[in-house]
């Protein structure tokens, strides 16, 4: 059950996300600049098997984490009709180009390294 004392460290770290977006009018999500907070956090303090075990609990639950942006989604039904094409079109070439990416990418991570015999 400790666990459930180390959640409200994650809600901390996105609310000074947000208000770091907020005071330096920044173009990037709070959720995210408090992300790269805790990640930079999670470098400086050393391993800590309670966050590990609250991150866990919180990952068995992802899939709600998912619903209010689906009813969001669903208030712009008709901008998504409107703009169907091109978002078909952007969603399927962005995967194709990280299709090719990862794969390029792949591949000069896993190349076999030359051996100089001689």
């Amino acid at each position: 059950m400790t666990f459930i004392l180390y959640i409200p460290l994650f809600i901390i770290f996105q609310l000074v996300g947000e208000k770091l977006k907020a005071t330096l009018d920044l173009a990037i999500p709070g959720a995210t600049i408090g992300m790269v907070l805790l990640l930079a956090f999670l470098f400086i303090i050393p391993q800590n098997k309670n966050i590990t075990r609250a991150a866990q609990k919180l990952l068995l639950h992802l899939p709600l984490f998912f619903i209010p942006a689906g009813v969001g989604v669903m208030q712009y039904t008709d901008v998504l009709q409107q703009n169907s094409l091109a978002l078909f079109v952007s969603v399927v070439a962005s995967t194709i180009l990280c299709f090719i990416f990862s794969a390029w990418l792949t591949q000069r991570l896993v190349r076999p390294e030359k051996n100089i015999t001689t």
